[in-house]
């Protein structure tokens, strides 16, 4: 009966029957999300997050995840990074966010919104707000227009709230010289590294062969493997299926404006007359007079403005004359951008105001926003357009045999009746599936899960769909010792490998602290050369380069920059994948007052963009701990949350 009941559930009245079973199910309560209501997955506050909102929050964070990785998403994946928690925690954190708004009476009102959608450049032609382009827009997303107004006056009332909160952030002096100290400070440490591949034998006996076996069976038990047989439909072999027509061309190129859009860009020069953030005005006054001096001699005929960018300039750039090169308007600073992009090629501006100081310009050039045209994209459109009608073809022809193939030699006859080759693969585990697919967990777990010869659902992989049926299976198993000995002995013997390069190390790192005690300034190099082993120094490096030798080694990195003085030996071995390491600190280099002056403004941004994160974080903790918010337990058992 059950086996027709799967038969008959691809038929439209078998469907209808279960979906009157589930929802006879979700009005008695029994397994349903519901809680209070039909539509309602959690709650804020008494405010309820409907079905509809979690699936267009997941459905935005899906979408994200594609333009990011393309193809290679695949389940595994999906359940490390929690797609499903992610969802809900964004909808409860913009509801507290709009609830927090309106109790301080913060708002958005109807002329800020309409300016803020006219100024998005996807509703825009030839630089204005365009009502058709709009429109259409939405439509093509599935949004009214009253919906997505909704969904942006939201999002600017959420901003207005976090920049209410982080707004009075500010970075002083002594921090940003703090901060700029801990990243860039180099180190250098001497090392002596005890391998396993320096212990040239070890015995090994019979007994202990035995007994390493029996405490450690579990390690080479052998898993459950499964063969199949499955139907691939690559979209490649459908590529001649559909033609892609001039309008369709057309109509992508005109909903896609953006792709094809090169927004206006400057070449400019600057002077920085650099302000502390905690300066008061009679400091600010001081440095506009200086950025004013400046401005009147790089206006004068035949001034060399890099020359005085060298030789006056507080940014970093002044090693080039103050050149920035290339930048859009939101690549920098308002006031900066406002006054770069007003000039003409050749001009130089008045001082201009910003938080990192005042800032003399100089224009080299200007171009234009541009839009590539049709005629020189169709080509790439049209084959992208026939990729997506392949895998449309594809995804069809895999329907039509998934609508007819249950089980037993249906999935062979029908393959060979339409023309499809059937593969059957070797056998294969639930972790590693198929040699010949790659990423072919999503295959090995649904051959794992289906009943012997039974056919699968469509199983789209790596861009192409699959049919597959399971005909064999091998379970797990323990084998014998005299099966897989030879594993065990080279197991046991590089497990002793390891504890002999242990103690060796060990010994080693006693000697070194006896002469560290008895001389501290002889080197780890030195005292290795009287024991005759090898020592190394890594040369200078940040705590966030790579650690030379041997790359993001974060215990060792950790360990060295925790060293306080030079000459100081680590207490305790440092142990690096199987090796083992004494590790002593040789130099450490601090960056001078220069080197900081240099790099003060993006040491500041950096460090205000890590303090208002930190800060908005914290605020966000207390106001969740301070609301009530219940999640259905339905949803919870759904998504183990």
């Amino acid at each position: 009966m059950l086996d027709a009941m799967r038969r008959s559930a691809r038929s439209f009245g078998m469907k209808l029957v279960l979906m009157m079973i589930v929802l006879t199910f979700v009005f008695m309560g029994a397994g349903s999300f519901l809680t209070r209501s039909p539509d309602e997955l959690a709650s804020v506050n008494g405010e309820p997050i409907t079905f509809e909102e979690y699936q267009a929050a997941h459905n935005n964070i899906m979408e994200n995840l594609r333009r990011q990785f393309g193809g290679n998403i695949n389940d595994e994946f999906l359940r490390m990074i929690n797609v499903e928690r992610q969802a809900l925690n964004s909808l409860i954190d913009q509801k507290l966010l709009i609830q927090v708004a309106e109790e301080n009476s913060l708002r958005v009102t109807d002329e800020m919104l309409a300016d803020a959608i006219a100024r998005m450049p996807a509703f825009q032609a030839n630089g204005r707000f365009d009502r058709e382009q709009y429109n259409r827009m939405l439509r093509q997303n599935r949004l009214s227009p009253q919906r997505f107004e909704k969904l942006q006056k939201e999002s600017m009332l959420t901003n207005q709230i976090r920049n209410f909160i982080v707004g009075n952030v500010v970075v002083s002096e002594s921090e940003a010289r703090a901060w700029f100290e801990w990243v860039n400070t180099e180190i250098d440490f001497e090392y002596v590294v005890f391998s396993p591949e320096e212990i040239e034998s070890v015995a090994v006996s019979e007994e202990e062969i035995r007994a390493y076996y029996e405490e450690n069976q579990d390690q080479y038990r052998i898993p459950a493997q499964v063969k199949a047989r499955y139907v691939a439909f690559h979209p490649e072999d459908f590529a001649l299926a559909e033609e892609v027509s001039d309008e369709e061309v057309a109509d992508y190129y005109q909903r896609n404006q953006d792709d094809f859009e090169t927004p206006e860009t400057a070449v400019a020069s600057h002077i920085l007359i650099r302000v502390p953030g905690d300066a008061d005005q009679q400091a600010i006054d001081e440095k506009r007079v200086k950025a004013w001096d400046i401005y009147e001699k790089a206006s004068e005929e035949d001034a060399g403005f890099a020359d005085l960018a060298r030789n006056h300039s507080d940014c970093p750039s002044s090693e080039d004359g103050g050149h920035l090169g290339s930048f859009t308007r939101n690549d920098m600073v308002r006031p900066f951008s406002n006054a770069a992009f007003s000039l003409e090629p050749g001009e130089i501006s008045e001082p201009v105001q910003t938080d990192f100081g005042w800032h003399v310009i100089l224009l080299e050039d200007l171009t234009p926003a541009s839009t590539i045209p049709l005629e020189a994209v169709a080509d790439d459109i049209r084959e992208q357009l026939a990729r997506q009608k392949s895998g449309d073809v594809a995804y069809r022809r895999a329907i039509e045999m998934y609508d007819i193939s249950f089980d037993g030699d249906d999935l062979v006859e029908n393959a060979e009746r339409f023309g499809y080759d059937v593969h059957t693969t070797d056998f294969f585990t639930r972790d590693e599936g198929p040699d010949a697919l790659t990423n072919g967990r999503a295959f090995a777990e649904s051959a794992f899960d289906l009943p012997m010869e039974q056919v699968s659902d469509i199983l789209e992989i790596n861009q192409a769909y699959y049919l597959l049926q399971p005909i064999d299976r091998k379970e797990s198993r323990t084998p014998d010792l005299a099966d897989v000995e030879a594993d065990v002995r080279k197991d046991l013997e590089a497990e002793k490998r390891v504890a002999a390069a242990r103690k060796a190390a060990g010994t080693f790192l006693e000697t070194a602290r006896g002469v560290r005690e008895e001389d501290p300034a002889e080197s780890l190099m030195e005292t290795a050369a009287l024991e005759e082993r090898i020592a190394a120094a890594t040369g200078l490096f940040t705590r966030n380069d790579p650690v030379p030798g041997f790359g993001q080694a974060a215990q060792l990195r950790e360990a060295v920059f925790n060293l306080s003085d030079i000459g100081d030996i680590h207490d305790e071995l440092i142990r690096v994948g199987d090796r083992f390491m004494i590790i002593r600190l040789a130099a450490r280099v601090i960056p001078g007052e220069e080197a900081f002056a240099k790099n003060r403004e993006e040491t500041v941004r950096q460090l205000r963009a890590r303090k208002q994160q930190e800060t908005f974080e914290r605020w966000m903790d207390r106001v969740r701990a301070e609301s009530e918010i219940t999640v259905s337990e339905g949803f919870r058992r759904q998504f183990n949350l």
